[in-house]
């Protein structure tokens, strides 16, 4: 059931990627990554094996700061259409999954340019 969920939730999330500045890496790609994670955004104390592999093959392509802030950019426009979700949430992903990244808290104040 849950893959059923996911897998609609990646088709809804595309669906409005469109409406998205063109990101790198593509905003179609930071969402099938970050899909696994939303149920840990949503409040599950943990998050699922495939967050942990989206997280860290995301991470590997946030090298440069416009990288970084196209994919802020991207999560900030399609997240607040998922339904109600923890932004401070964000920051755990890399912990619990061992990514050196920092994940900044993502909601629809966020400053993607900092």
């Amino acid at each position: 059931m849950s893959s059923l969920i996911n897998i609609l939730t990646i088709l809804v999330l595309l669906t409005f990627s469109s409406e998205i500045a063109d990101a790198a890496p593509p905003c179609q790609e930071v969402i099938v990554s970050i899909t696994p994670c939303l149920s840990f955004i949503k409040g599950e104390p943990d998050p699922a094996p495939g967050c942990w592999s989206g997280a860290k093959g995301l991470a590997k392509q946030a090298n440069t700061k416009l990288d970084r802030k196209g994919i802020c950019e991207c999560l900030k426009g399609v997240l607040p259409k998922i339904g109600p979700y923890d932004p401070k949430r964000f920051p755990l992903i890399a912990q619990k999954c061992g990514i050196n990244t920092l994940i900044p808290p993502i909601s629809a104040t966020t400053d993607c340019t900092k």
